[in-house]
């Protein structure tokens, strides 16, 4: 009798320590997941790369070119930005770019705006892109410099990246997004505050 109670309490120390060793791993395991970020519940469907940098880069002080001059993203200060940069050659970026002047169409305003910056050769091949495929919400910008790509350390075209009122990266998605869908919508009015 005294050797089975010996036995169970041995079993119950060797349980007691295996479950002590599971919980200990889980919690490892737990602490060296990134934490959710405010804007991961976005990042389904088509904004399922929707992503937050640790250290995201400030947002450039680039001078872009629009048919009525030039602007610099630091003039979108006090709006949601989004900014793409696309090119006419990219059919990725052309599959997107009628997805974007519709959420321009949407949402854009006074407090939030798509900037879709071409990296064409010419603003012209991007200004007949437009008029053959009727965009007519989204503003024509272009960067002849090429600099964007630097600057926001982007990984390839096309690429959205988002900023806040003050010019703070907030997210960005590279590839192609149906940025009229559902979740795009619903991110867009959480940033809003709408």
């Amino acid at each position: 009798m005294l050797s089975h109670s010996v036995l169970s309490l041995a079993n119950a120390i060797k349980l007691m320590i295996f479950g002590g060793l599971l919980t200990f791993a889980f919690a490892g395991v737990k602490a060296c997941q990134q934490p959710e970020g405010a804007l991961d519940r976005f990042a389904v469907g088509s904004l399922g790369k929707l992503t937050s940098l640790d250290a995201p880069p400030t947002q450039p002080g680039l001078t872009f070119v629009t048919p009525d001059g030039e602007i610099m993203l630091a003039d979108y200060r006090g709006k949601v930005v989004l900014v793409n940069a696309w090119a006419t050659w990219c059919p990725p970026c052309v599959a997107e770019m009628p997805s974007l002047d519709e959420l321009q169409r949407l949402r854009g305003g006074d407090d939030f705006a798509v900037v879709p910056v071409s990296l064409d050769r010419t603003m012209e091949e991007a200004a007949d892109f437009y008029d053959r495929t009727g965009l007519t919400d989204l503003p024509l910008v272009h960067d002849g410099s090429f600099a964007i790509n630097a600057q926001l350390e982007l990984p390839g075209l096309p690429t959205s990246v988002i900023y806040d009122e003050h010019g703070r990266e907030l997210a960005r998605l590279p590839g192609e997004a149906d940025w009229a869908s559902e979740e795009a919508l619903a991110l867009i009015d959480h940033l809003t505050g709408r």
